[in-house]
Parts: structure tokens; C-alpha cells; sequence
């Protein structure tokens, strides 16, 4: 008898231990998620446009010490402009914890579903019926987030957890166009190309964890110019002779009230030297932190979208889309 309740006992600290470390494993993952949750550098707010916007444009953003509305539309041809967006019906945030006693990773990935739209316009600023249209899209993003436990007296547990560093985030949708590299350079007065400031590469971008405390930092209201480079592989729609098959956007900010597109070109003009290399360039002023504060954190969303996504309503849809988090800082 004495055997039967020591394996009896033995089988219920077992237990209760497992329990014990169950429950604790689901309030470690829950005060994870929170913190994703209130982290303003991750997720995915500011990658749709709530509809068809000028190819370059700011809304809601600090521009030159005045927040305001810029929108210059690209005149495409002779006829008509273009305009695009998206419309998000729904999304989706799965993340899958790896826990460890100091540290934790996860693995997130966001699923995004709405409307492409592509509006055409002509020169009174009339729709085009024969020329706009949307299409259903779904875009896959992936990126990694690092947790550290770090010592806090305040705590009860004399301990916290706080986001370390997380890797740019990485998808989009199909497999006709990818994203090389990106750089990013300071300008002059006088508008010539200075320092590189920041390069990333595909190589080396789903492991690249950049720190939390030290994320790409731009100067409110100075010159930079981006520099993309692209893969296409085809088969390539064309809309005129330069044979370009693909544009590229930087889309900045940080939700869909505050943000801005620039539209980086292939073109062999302005800060682009050779024509139809896949190499996409495009300068901006950087925008401001925000009226009466110091710094921000914001986002942005490169991305590369082939012409038959563009222009063919049932050309398909594809796109890759790197997301990286950057400070914006007042001189």
C-alpha cells in the first residue's frame, strides 16, 4: 500500500509540474504578443492606401517643418495618369514562439487579402473606365522577432521582457519579380550622391536581426536618394520602348492616416544612370517626426510590382515587398 501511494504522490507532482510549466509557457507567450502588439516598428499598418492614390504622394506626414498633403501623379504617356492602391479586407498575424529560459524568437507571418485597384485618369481628371480596374490579391510577409529577458527591480518576478532586434519582413505574391538589394544614400545641396547610409541585401535579409535601440535612422527634412535593384523574370510586359517590365515604390510612414510613395525609376534619368539595368532609383526629402516631437519610428514598404499586374486586369498579381523599420530624428 505504502508503494501504490508514493507512485500515486509521484505521479501527481509529475503532473502539476507539467501543468505548472504549461501555464507559465502560455503567460511568457501572451506577455510576448503584447508587447508585438504595442511595438510601433513591426506589423503591418501603412501597407494599404484604403484605395487607387497618386504614384507619389505624402498625406499626414510632417513635410518641412509643416504637416501636409503633397500629391504629384506621374503623367503617363500623353493621354492619361495612373493612379493604384490597395483596399485590405482582411489580415491575418500567426506567430509561432521558440522559448527558451533568457530568450525567445518568434516567427511572423501576416496574410493579406483585399483589392488591387488601378485607376486611370485623363487629363480632367476623369476616370477611364476601358483603362481601371482592381483585382483580389493575397500577399504573404514573414519576419522574426528576438525577445531578452532583462532584470527589472520594479517587476514582481525582478525580471521583464523586452523586443531585442527583429529582421526586416520579407513575401509578397508569386514568383516573376524579386527585390536584389536596396541602398540608401545622403544628397548634397547640391543634389549629388554622398554617403551610403544603409545597404541591405537579399542574401543575407531573413537572418538579419537589426537591434531594437538601433534601427536605420534619417535626419527630419534632409535628401536621400534609394537605389533598387530587381530581378524579372519574365515573361515581361512592356508599355513603351524602354522595355522596362517592372516599377518600383517606396512606400513610407506609419499607418494609412501617415504615409508617402515614391516611385523609383529605371529610366537612365536624374540619379538613374543606365536605362532598363533593374537598377530603380528615386530621391525624397525625408519626412518630419511629427509636429512638437524629437524622434519617431515609422516603416516602410519597398516593393517591386511587374506592369502586367499593373496595367492587364487578369495579368496576375505579382509583387515582393521587403518592410524595414526606420527613427526619424530632428538635426
Amino acid at each position: 500500500m505504502k508503494n501504490i501511494i508514493i507512485i500515486i504522490s509521484l505521479s501527481i507532482f509529475i503532473m502539476n509540474g507539467c501543468v505548472d510549466n504549461s501555464s507559465m509557457m502560455e503567460d511568457t507567450e501572451s506577455i510576448l504578443m503584447a508587447l508585438l502588439t504595442e511595438d510601433e516598428a513591426v506589423g503591418v499598418d501603412g501597407f494599404d492606401s484604403g484605395g487607387d492614390m497618386d504614384l507619389d504622394h505624402d498625406v499626414g506626414l510632417e513635410t518641412e517643418g509643416a504637416a501636409r498633403t503633397l500629391s504629384d501623379t506621374l503623367s503617363f504617356g500623353e493621354g492619361y495618369r495612373i493612379r493604384f492602391g490597395r483596399q485590405l479586407v482582411d489580415r491575418e498575424r500567426t506567430v509561432e514562439f521558440e522559448t527558451g529560459e533568457d530568450t525567445a524568437i518568434g516567427l511572423i507571418t501576416h496574410t493579406v487579402n483585399g483589392d488591387f485597384i488601378v485607376a486611370a485618369m485623363d487629363t480632367n481628371q476623369n476616370a477611364i473606365d476601358s483603362l481601371s480596374f482592381s483585382k483580389e490579391f493575397t500577399t504573404v510577409l514573414n519576419r522574426k522577432v528576438r525577445f531578452i529577458k532583462v532584470d527589472d527591480p520594479a517587476s514582481p518576478d525582478g525580471y521583464r521582457w523586452k523586443i531585442d532586434a527583429l529582421t526586416p519582413m520579407v513575401g509578397g505574391s508569386g514568383d516573376k519579380v524579386a527585390l536584389v538589394d536596396l541602398s540608401f544614400y545622403s544628397l548634397t545641396d547640391s543634389l549629388e550622391v554622398n554617403e551610403l547610409l544603409y545597404f541591405f541585401s537579399s542574401d543575407e535579409l531573413g537572418d538579419l536581426y537589426i537591434n531594437r535601440e538601433s534601427l536605420p535612422v534619417f535626419t527630419s527634412f534632409s535628401r536621400v536618394v534609394a537605389y533598387a535593384n530587381v530581378t524579372n523574370n519574365g515573361p515581361e510586359y512592356t508599355t513603351d520602348n524602354t522595355g522596362i517590365g517592372e516599377w518600383v515604390f517606396l512606400n513610407y510612414g506609419r499607418n494609412s492616416n501617415q504615409r508617402g510613395r515614391r516611385h523609383l525609376h529605371d529610366s537612365g534619368l536624374f540619379f538613374d544612370q543606365v536605362m532598363n539595368d533593374n537598377i530603380h532609383s528615386g530621391g525624397m526629402r525625408v519626412h518630419g517626426p511629427g509636429p512638437g516631437q524629437i524622434r519617431g519610428v515609422f516603416r516602410t514598404f519597398i516593393e517591386t510590382v511587374d506592369l502586367a499586374t499593373m496595367f492587364v486586369s487578369d495579368g496576375g498579381y505579382n509583387t515582393n515587398v521587403w518592410s524595414i523599420p526606420y527613427r526619424v530624428e530632428r538635426p
